[in-house]
């Protein structure tokens, strides 16, 4: 059984998604799960160059009744949740966060075993005022967060799924659990706030966290006023890793996927980071990674079903 995959429904030209891939790539991310909703070519063709190395992507179902996303997260869960312990779904103006230098993974491997769900608290940035050249890093683009972290808006949470914990999502409150506690970052109790149904009382930002960059753009107060922001460290420390990642990823597709590469260079002209090649050493370890081990993994999982037989969803 693998460890943990994010899942998403993507739509329409998704311009940041290379970089949302990578990122979480960065941070120890290995499957994703994407639902097509009616992608362009471009952003189509991107998904297929990245099947090898951890992407599913499968056309978004419909259900009368029933949003393209939430229609999406049920059939994940009635079809393909039983293949990872853990889960997450998320959008692409949402990336998760551990602390800088720390991986996912080590994180997700210390979740207590009764915990049927782990809250994990947005970190809003400003997207009103947005920095540097507009194809540039969206890390880089939006580098400011709001400074009152313990702002209404960061009580908002997004939660990583046991398998077998819950049974369906219907919207975007905190989903009644099936079995298990539902659990903070840190691991302690999480106490839903009664005012708001999506949010919890605390705000824990230390080992991992949720940047949020909406859409809407607005970085104002309540009364009116513009709230006050602050450069965001941690996601500073991402973005080195993160073009870590791109490049690599450019230096495979240019070897499997040649067109693609080329157009992904061409659009990423305002990174210029990009540019520089990858060491040859270092790209095979890039590429043992991402491609050898995994499939080492999956013959090991299938030994271990044909020996045991398949893994209890608990």
């Amino acid at each position: 059984m693998r460890t943990f995959a994010i899942v998403a429904v993507v739509e329409g030209a998704a311009p940041d998604l290379f970089e949302w891939l990578a990122v979480h790539r960065a941070v120890g991310v290995r499957h994703f799960v994407i639902y097509d909703n009616g992608l362009d070519g471009e952003a189509a063709a991107l998904l297929k160059a990245h099947e090898a190395i951890g992407v599913t992507t499968l056309p978004c179902p419909t259900r009368v009744g029933t949003t393209p996303l939430y229609a999406a997260i049920n059939h994940f869960l009635a079809s393909r949740a039983r293949l990872f312990r853990f889960a997450a779904f998320l959008g692409l103006d949402e990336v998760l966060v551990p602390a800088p230098g720390r991986s996912i993974q080590d994180w997700i491997a210390r979740i207590p075993p009764h915990a049927g769900a782990v809250v994990v608290n947005r970190r809003v940035f400003d997207t009103a005022e947005p920095e540097g050249a507009p194809g540039d890093l969206l890390l880089r683009r939006f580098p400011r967060s709001l400074a009152d972290t313990e702002g209404e808006a960061n009580h908002v949470v997004t939660a990583i799924y046991r398998q077998g914990a819950v049974a369906a999502i219907t919207d975007a409150n905190l989903v009644p659990l099936v079995q298990g506690e539902r659990l903070m970052s840190d691991f302690s109790p999480a106490e839903p706030d009664p005012r708001r149904p999506d949010a919890v009382l605390g705000v824990r930002h230390g080992e991992i966290r949720l940047n949020f960059y909406p859409a809407s753009a607005s970085a104002d107060s309540g009364n009116g006023a513009r709230a006050e922001t602050e450069p965001c460290l941690r996601t500073r420390s991402w973005i080195g890793p993160t073009l870590d990642e791109m490049r690599h990823f450019l230096a495979y597709a240019e070897s499997v996927a040649p067109a693609e590469a080329a157009r992904l260079r061409a659009r990423a002209g305002a990174v210029p980071e990009l540019a520089r090649p990858v060491a040859p050493r270092e790209h095979r370890l890039w590429r043992l990674r991402q491609l050898h081990r995994p499939r080492v993994e999956a013959a090991g999982r299938f030994v271990q079903r044909k020996l045991f037989g398949a893994p209890r969803p608990w």
